[in-house]
């Protein structure tokens, strides 16, 4: 890859992006593009012979020889033929390298997304991210198929006509070689401000594609508030935008071709002036005046292609741009060059250790010297108001970001001096915000170990409470859940994810608001298996239930990125701070007493501490 520093405009240097398209992925097709290259040279040296065998036609009937008539119609027929068949397999061809170079380079993009940093995926809308992947690279692509079927068959076409039309009449030829350039300073102006609107247009298309996905997934709420007048409005504004800028586009675009038409129709004016001048002075045949003019029809079409060659490049450079503009971007949150893999010697012991971490590098902190030990096989829970830094903890064991000062350590290791692959292996997470795929309920639960048995699989469902409504599913295990498995309640969504962290096994376990959103039946079954799950692992839990959190064997109260309370359940109510409050005014409720009865009566050992210490 270049050294191009990142925040060099890019878009100044389109010899760069040209030159880092061919070194990347172009130069992979070269024997292909050699191919095609044959091919689209025998297409066009076809159609040059086609204003010769006009020439003779003509001359040949001037002349009454009606004998040969067999012979123009059998080459006419011939050339015509070979000429369409060698533009279908021409166009085959080139079009199977353009769509397989542009797969080649989505799953480049995409490769490189799945390695960027958390932060640098959460900081741009999934629309935007799809309009890089997909419609950047089709753009991409169709400038490629450009070059194939404009820069290089058209020119070789041209090409090839301009030599019959040297051989029909030179002289006139030279006229029309020395007018037509002046056509390339609109072409280029048109260029410029073509790929200007296209760079634009594509990060609305973006923004659109965002409002869309958005309002499309949150019908139930439009629905329910009658925001159908609401989501309309906002998503016909993004249309507008986004047409707008199209709208721009089909101006200057179209600008071009009636400049095209007036050169084209000068040039033939001045081609039947001239021809006729040279018929009187007896130097040229009609045959030669009616093959020049068929080549010069047959030329005009590729040569007003070129103009709109140049609006495509321009779009695909526009294109190229922001597909470079992600791959020229590097992760932060990567493994340190001699980096060994985490390796629990002690259970999995949790350490922070002064760690203060600022989003936006703008000094102001969502965690400020945060301190906290997790031994091994305990449960500490973290509650607080919205904003109080919870879940930014959360972000931080993982390495999903890095804190701007202090360190966090698992079983003495320092995580941003370990490999980080090796970190997320030693952890399992289960959120209130649930990731299942349009896919089978094997293979959603599966994501936690990709090498799992089927036996595995059912065990974890088992454990998670899953597998009997599973069972009941009419295809079972291999029922698809449709999309973010819709075709599930919340509860079961929850146990299904629930049964991928088990499946996990691993020693460390995050749970984000696990039963937020959950009825009474559900959370129950949930929180059975997250009792007995958690028995023998560490766990951290961010969790607004009081059933959730009364049993852990530490809680934590957080406010402004600090702990300012932490213990028991009992204690803290005895202390009647903060904890206390909290309970009093969010959390506690008498279902929430009875429930929290039927937890400590499962026998787990943080849920018999927990009842004794309040004893």
């Amino acid at each position: 890859m270049s050294k191009r520093p990142q925040n060099r405009p890019i878009h100044k240097n389109s010899f760069w992006l040209i030159r880092q398209l061919w070194a990347d992925h172009i130069r992979n097709y070269l024997w292909r593009l050699v191919g095609a290259f044959i091919l689209i040279s025998i297409l066009a040296g076809v159609t040059g012979l086609y204003p010769i065998v006009i020439k003779y036609s003509y001359d040949l009937l001037a002349k009454g020889e009606m004998s040969y008539l067999w012979i123009i119609m059998l080459a006419m027929v011939g050339v015509t033929a070979l000429k369409g068949l060698l533009d279908y397999l021409q166009a085959v061809y080139t079009n199977r390298i353009s769509i397989t170079l542009g797969l080649d380079m989505q799953k480049r993009l995409y490769a490189h997304l799945m390695q960027a940093d958390f932060k640098r995926l959460s900081s741009e809308s999934p629309g935007n991210l799809v309009t890089r992947v997909n419609g950047d690279l089709v753009t991409v692509q169709g400038a490629i198929m450009a070059v194939f079927t404009v820069a290089i068959r058209d020119v070789l076409t041209v090409f090839s006509l301009v030599v019959s039309m040297l051989y029909l009449d030179w002289v006139m030829t030279v006229v029309i070689l020395l007018f037509y350039p002046l056509a390339v300073f609109p072409i280029a102006q048109v260029g410029r401000i073509v790929r200007k609107y296209a760079s634009h247009g594509w990060a609305q298309i973006g923004n659109t594609t965002a409002v869309l996905i958005e309002h499309l997934s949150s019908l139930r709420l439009i629905k329910t508030y009658r925001l159908e007048q609401y989501s309309y409005n906002r998503v016909s504004d993004q249309l507008e935008r986004a047409v707008d800028f199209q709208r721009k586009t089909v101006r200057v675009k179209a600008a071009l071709n009636p400049i095209l038409e007036v050169f084209g129709g000068l040039a033939v004016a001045g081609v039947v002036g001239l021809a006729a001048y040279r018929i009187s002075q007896d130097s040229k045949t009609v045959g030669d005046f009616t093959g020049f003019i068929a080549a010069l029809l047959m030329a005009a079409q590729p040569i007003r292609s070129f103009g709109n060659l140049n609006n495509r490049i321009q779009e695909g450079l526009a294109a190229a741009e922001r597909f470079y503009q992600v791959l020229t971007e590097k992760p932060t949150v990567v493994s340190p060059p001699d980096a060994k893999p985490l390796t629990l010697i002690g259970g999995g012991r949790i350490e922070f250790e002064n760690v203060s971490f600022s989003y936006n590098n703008d000094g102001r902190n969502a965690v400020r010297d945060f301190s906290l030990t997790i031994e091994p096989n305990t449960t500490v829970a973290l509650v607080g108001k919205s904003g109080a830094g919870k879940s930014t903890i959360f972000n931080l064991v993982p390495r999903l970001y890095d804190p701007q000062s202090g360190r966090i350590l698992i079983d003495g290791q320092d995580i941003q001096q370990v490999t980080v692959a090796s970190i997320r292996d030693q952890m399992a997470l289960v959120s209130q915000d649930i990731t299942l795929f349009d896919d089978t309920v094997a293979a959603n639960i599966a994501l936690g170990r990709l090498d799992a048995t089927h036996e595995d699989i059912v065990a974890a469902a088992k454990a998670a409470n899953a597998h009997d409504f599973i069972e009941r599913l009419p295809e079972g295990y291999d029922a698809r859940l449709g999309d973010r498995g819709m075709r599930l309640s919340g509860g079961q969504r929850q146990r299904v994810a629930l049964a991928r962290a088990i499946l996990r096994d691993a020693p460390i376990l995050l749970l984000d608001e696990a039963t937020s959103a959950l009825d009474a039946e559900s959370e129950r079954l949930v929180q059975e298996a997250l009792a007995k799950f958690s028995e023998s692992r560490t766990t951290l839990v961010i969790a607004h239930r009081l059933s959730t959190v009364k049993n852990a064997d530490m809680i934590c109260v957080m406010e402004d990125g600090f702990i300012t309370e932490k213990g028991r359940h009992a204690e803290l109510l005895a202390r009647d701070g903060a904890y206390a409050q909290f309970c009093k005014s969010q959390m506690l409720t008498p279902e929430d007493q009875d429930y929290a009865k039927h937890i400590a009566a499962l026998g787990g050992k943080q849920a018999r501490a927990s009842e004794e210490s309040a004893a």
